[in-house]
């Protein structure tokens, strides 16, 4: 196993370590240690796990990393939050997470309101600012998670 290691240094000074395995083409990011009492599917690629007794977040898996990284020449990559699939009881967890740190300095909440309609589909579009990770070992292309809340 190729495991390569960062740090995500957020606004408060707390470093996050994002641990990359590069033959799984996987990327976790870990806000602190314990055992994860749920894990939600976000997207068909986000993984978070959390302490559901105290609703805090544990780490934040990407799976085919390469892929979500990928350039597009039209903007913004966009991916589908999984909410329908959330079970009822943890959809306000998850929420509460995604708005507190360390998550909300990671994924930002935002929402778009097509015309003619009032459904609600969540999206993730994914940012590249290099000056947020520091590299502990030197490979890992550079990411920054925006979650966008879109209406259609």
């Amino acid at each position: 196993m190729n495991i390569e290691q960062y740090y995500l240094t957020l606004a408060t000074g707390e470093q996050v370590l994002g641990e990359y395995d590069r033959e799984g083409d996987i990327l976790e990011l870990i806000f602190q240690s314990g055992e994860a009492t749920c894990a939600i599917e976000l997207t068909e690629s986000m993984i978070l796990r959390f302490d559901w007794d105290n609703t805090e977040p544990l780490s934040l898996s990407f799976i085919s990393f390469s892929q979500l990284k990928q350039p597009s020449p039209y903007g913004d990559l966009y991916f589908q939050l999984l909410t329908d699939e959330w079970p009822d009881e943890a959809k306000d967890k998850v929420w509460h997470i995604l708005r507190q740190a360390p998550l909300a300095e990671i994924l930002t909440i935002s929402s778009y309101a097509p015309a003619h309609t009032q459904q609600l589909i969540p999206m993730t579009v994914n940012l590249r600012p290099d000056r947020f990770l520091k590299p502990v070992r030197s490979g890992l292309p550079f990411l920054f998670i925006k979650l966008t809340t879109m209406i259609n």
